[in-house]
């Protein structure tokens, strides 16, 4: 009873002491205000003896913008408070859960009750009426919606809590960067995005801003790799606070293998994207305490000079006009350049808990914009105004996508910027020799598989037919551990090799045995088990016939010897 009475009593003093801090934080926003609307009111009168020229003086419009900032500012700091009562009333709730001092609950129930409800249930003692109010008998509501909505986080105690959180004590911040990270199939562009972000912002932009890196990998090695560069290349940002790096714990993630196939994507695509959704969500959940404005960005884009000044020029600009916008876009590119309130995003956070395997992050950002502000009929005309009047665009794209492969392994886009220099078309690599080669697929001009096993340019087969073949042999048996196929380049992303399967030769066999098959990028990678022993031969056998010339730009074959000097 007495740690009963205890915890309620701790309870009610935090409560009543964040209750008190936001009096004073709302009473003095009030004060501020109210001197501002003094000058608004001055600076009207003066304004009505000048000509109509000068009718809106630039000064107005500033104390308008800072309104506007101090009401989104306050609501941010809204968000926090009942953040905090939230969990002031879980407190309460485990104390009620826990059977202590069941009388003195009971009382207080009845104490709440009036008077003509507490004559009625004097008259329904022993009905089941009666234990409709009964404190006694009331099961507390469940308000941990997270894990009702993602059930796999309830077996480890740990897992929303971060595997590693390399930070400083910067304090809340008014922009918030968050940039998802993962290991890329072929380069990272990182340090890139990192480095136009910061050249992008002046000191005073970076002081009130801070930069959040969220590195979706469980190999808590490479994220201490990627830490550690980016502390070595900006030390003064990390010291400072300005950036962060934040990594989840494993059992964060899913079975991946269990996720539900839906939009009649390929497991590959689902497993990716749910993925995301999951990297999305554990980032602005995070971020969004940590400042007033949330902007999302990805780990692959540059970033034009001074854009944090145009975003928060065109953000106090809209917030006059427009002062109920969701999400205002500085990127028409998926899920670049979106900015949103902290006080708002955490609706959109439980919407995508509520769908994060259905489909990918800026198609999550459309349907939860139409479910806003459209009716059923979500295609009409009506519904594309709606949604425009909340998500007001910038005249200019402030970012650019530069990533030439995507976090999807084998996929490849095309980059605009030039100013990256050529981009590869094929990838070399030191293969084990070979006793001889075959392949019935005609190649184009000088671009043999002979010289594309060997590295020195991309192999190119003019419409491989069905049952068309492309076999190495090597000198002697070799105990292969990893094999890599990547089919089409940038220049030429549709040639690849479709229905086209991986096949290997055991020593001692007659017989290929089918080990893999080409994914619609156009790659075919994989491991091999030691158990399979010495190899004779590899080849790959197309199944169907194409309508495309087909490109081998990568044949990267590896025994257990090299992998362990790697």
């Amino acid at each position: 009873m007495w740690c009963g009475r205890a915890v309620r009593g701790c309870a009610h003093v935090l409560r009543k002491r964040l209750l008190a801090c936001l009096l004073l934080l709302f009473a003095g926003s009030l004060c501020t205000v109210g001197i501002i609307s003094s000058g608004y009111s001055n600076a009207r009168v003066r304004r009505q003896a000048l000509p109509r020229k000068f009718a809106r003086l630039p000064r107005e419009y500033q104390m308008e913008s800072q309104i506007v900032e101090m009401q989104t500012h306050l609501k941010f700091l809204e968000s926090l408070y009942r953040a905090r009562e939230e969990d002031i009333m879980t407190l309460q709730n485990k104390v009620a859960s826990y059977n202590i001092s069941h009388t003195a609950l009971a009382d207080t129930k009845s104490a709440t009750l009036a008077p003509e409800v507490t004559a009625l249930l004097k008259n329904l003692s022993d009905s089941m009426a009666s234990r409709g109010v009964n404190a006694k008998e009331l099961t507390l509501m469940k308000t941990t919606f997270v894990y009702q909505l993602l059930p796999h986080l309830m077996k480890d105690p740990n897992s929303l809590k971060p595997a590693f959180h390399m930070k400083a004590d910067r304090g809340l911040a008014r922009f918030v960067i968050g940039i998802p990270t993962v290991r890329r199939d072929k380069e990272s562009y990182l340090m890139i995005t990192l480095k136009h972000l910061i050249e992008g912002m002046r000191e005073e932009d970076q002081k009130d801003s801070v930069i959040i890196i969220f590195v979706g990998e469980t190999d808590l090695l490479f994220v201490i790799d990627i830490a550690k560069q980016i502390e070595a290349k900006y030390p003064k940002h990390v010291k400072n606070g300005m950036i962060e790096v934040l990594s989840p714990s494993a059992s964060y993630y899913p079975n991946f293998d269990s996720v539900p196939l839906t939009l009649g994507d390929s497991a590959k695509r689902v497993k990716w994207r749910t993925k995301q959704n999951l990297d999305a969500l554990y980032l602005m959940a995070y971020g969004q305490t940590k400042g007033t404005y949330y902007l999302m960005i990805e780990d692959d884009i540059i970033a034009k000079k001074r854009f944090m000044q145009e975003i928060k020029q065109f953000t106090a600009s809209i917030s006059v006009s427009v002062p109920n916008w969701f999400f205002l876009e500085f990127c028409s590119v998926g899920g670049i350049g979106k900015l949103f309130k902290s006080s708002d995003l955490v609706h959109f956070i439980t919407y995508v808990q509520l769908f994060y395997y259905n489909m990918p992050i800026d198609w999550l950002l459309e349907s939860y914009l139409a479910d806003r502000v459209c009716t059923i009929d979500k295609t009409s005309n009506a519904c594309g105004k709606n949604k425009m009047q909340v998500r007001p665009k910038y005249k200019s794209s402030l970012f650019e996508h530069i990533g030439l492969y995507s976090s999807l392994k084998g996929k490849i886009q095309k980059v605009k910027d030039p100013k990256f220099g050529a981009l590869p078309n094929h990838f070399g690599h030191k293969n084990p020799p070979l006793e001889r080669l075959f392949c019935d697929i005609e190649a184009h001009a000088e671009h043999s598989l002979e010289r594309a096993y060997n590295g020195e340019t991309f192999f190119w087969g003019i419409t491989p037919k069905k049952g068309s073949v492309a076999e190495f042999w090597f000198d002697r048996p070799v105990n292969l551990a990893r094999y890599t196929f990547r089919s089409g380049n940038v220049q030429h992303v549709n040639d690849k090799f479709k229905d086209t399967v991986v096949e290997i030769l055991p020593e001692n066999t007659r017989n290929f045995i089918k080990i893999d098959e080409f994914d619609e990028f156009g790659l075919a990678d994989g491991l091999l088990k030691r158990e399979i022993g010495p190899i004779e031969a590899i080849r790959l056998r197309v199944n169907k016939t194409g309508s495309h010339w087909a490109i081998l730009s990568e044949i990267d074959l590896k025994t257990f010897d090299q992998m362990v000097e790697e």
